[in-house]
């Protein structure tokens, strides 16, 4: 060891000693100021004491617990999940909707529900309702039996007015009964001038879409809407609106109709007779309803006309064009002009697709170039006016998309655009006369329309937008 010849060694442990006394005293104090905060934090401190924290956790829990319920009655009351849950009269509550599903089966299966209650269930709707008609966004709620799951009630939405009822009777059976909210009914008067379109006069005259396919629909047997229309052209509409609460629902009937223009003046009044089915009739009794529409489609033009020595535009030869041309998007859907059989449904060589109806009185319509067939069409089906038998196309002998449409009468061609349609059928004597003695009212209400210009500049533009919309 080396020799302390300075004394420097004991000096130096009596400094350690100090110093170490010195760190301890500094340990103990920190130590006891991080004691004090502590006591300050979990005692007294707002917030953080164990009293508050406690107090926090009580309430925090309860919250919870109302959640839970609040979750609860949310999921049971929202269809898209379909979750079951039980009510204060003990029956288990299931609720869906059809999206997702082909058929109701389906999706009450996917909700549990058993086989033979949906069997029973299907049975009794089928009464009230074609199930083939539900779409995704119809719900349904049924109510089960908590201790043998057989369906107690069941209702099924279909509109904002409509349901179907399902309950089991006394007995046991369950049975179904259609239900619909009242409406409130407010009948208007529309009035306007055609200066681009009808669509836009329509629409600028306040009303919706709808009405103008009424309205298109209600003189189709006397107009050609995309070829007849002039500018200048006046309407007139007497229309029920009905109203669920304060809010527009649906149109009802249209009870006097005038369009006036360059073509003439078409006027038509709805009429209940005593016997038989309500319709529209013209001022001297008659019906407007007629065996023919004037045309079989919405075309944009005509674009070859019945000629028996046309110069073939495919076959460059000299051969006659029995019929009219009409030029129209493929796709476009073409209908029976006249209540009638298929006779003929197939290809055929240059007219392609082809459909041939025969009607009363040895008639018979032809349409070709056809792109494809109405579903399920076949030769010896009825068809009923205006009902789907294609879609305008351009097979067969075709230089573009058009509808080749024939009349025959009595086994010869004639010129559709010059085929004398019958006028419909008169009111029976009694029912005329109540006609007529209603009459007068209804003309009054019409002539007493104004008749406002709906012009402005970039009409015609925004017409084209407007017809793209409601294509």
């Amino acid at each position: 060891m080396r020799p302390d010849y300075y004394g420097l060694g004991s000096q130096r442990g009596r400094a350690r000693r100090r110093t170490g006394w010195r760190g301890s005293m500094r340990l103990g104090a920190l130590f006891a100021v991080l004691v004090g905060i502590n006591i300050y934090v979990f005692f007294f401190r707002g917030g953080t004491s164990i009293h508050d924290v406690l107090k926090t956790s009580s309430i925090a829990r309860k919250s919870v617990a109302l959640a839970s319920k609040g979750s609860a009655k949310a999921q049971a009351k929202s269809p898209e999940k379909g979750a079951a849950s039980a009510l204060s009269d003990d029956s288990i509550i299931v609720q869906g909707t059809m999206k997702g599903f082909v058929g109701l089966s389906g999706a009450l299966a996917a909700r549990k529900i058993e086989q033979p209650q949906i069997n029973e269930l299907i049975a009794a709707l089928g009464t009230e309702l074609n199930l083939r008609t539900l779409r995704p966004e119809h719900s349904f709620e049924a109510r089960l039996d908590p201790k043998d799951g057989r369906i107690r009630r069941f209702t099924l939405r279909t509109s904002q007015i409509s349901t179907v009822e399902v309950t089991r009777a006394a007995a046991g059976a369950l049975k179904a009964r259609k239900q619909e909210s009242s409406l409130t009914t407010k009948v208007v008067q529309v009035g306007g001038k055609i200066e681009s379109s009808l669509i836009r006069a329509i629409t600028k005259a306040g009303e919706s879409s709808p009405l103008v396919f009424m309205f298109v629909d209600l003189f189709s047997w006397d107009i050609n809407w995309y070829a007849d229309p002039r500018e200048g052209d006046e309407f007139r509409i007497v229309v029920e609106k009905q109203y669920l609460g304060e809010t527009f629902h649906r149109y009802g009937h249209i009870l006097a109709a005038e369009y006036r223009g360059k073509l003439g003046r078409f006027q038509a009044f709805y009429y209940k007779p005593s016997t038989g089915p309500a319709g529209y009739f013209v001022p001297e009794g008659r019906s407007l309803r007629r065996a023919y529409l004037k045309t079989p489609l919405n075309f944009r033009r005509l674009s070859s006309r019945y000629n028996s020595k046309r110069f073939h535009p495919v076959l460059h030869t000299t051969k006659g064009h029995y019929g009219v041309d009409y030029a129209a998007a493929v796709g476009t859907p073409v209908w029976a002009a006249a209540d009638g059989t298929v006779a003929m449904a197939a290809r055929s060589g240059g007219a392609g697709n082809m459909v041939v109806l025969n009607h009363a009185s040895n008639v018979s319509t032809v349409y070709m170039h056809l792109s494809r067939f109405a579903k399920g069409l076949k030769a010896g089906q009825k068809v009923k006016q205006r009902q789907l038998i294609g879609h305008v196309g351009s097979t067969g002998l075709s230089t573009g998309p058009h509808l080749h449409y024939g009349i025959k009468v009595r086994a010869r061609y004639v010129d559709p655009l010059k085929f004398k349609i019958p006028k419909g059928e008169m009111l029976a004597r009694g029912d005329r006369i109540r006609f007529l003695d209603q009459l007068p009212d209804r003309m009054a209400a019409l002539e007493s329309i104004a008749i406002q210009a709906t012009a402005r500049a970039g009409a015609a533009e925004e017409d084209a937008a407007e017809e793209e919309k409601t294509e």
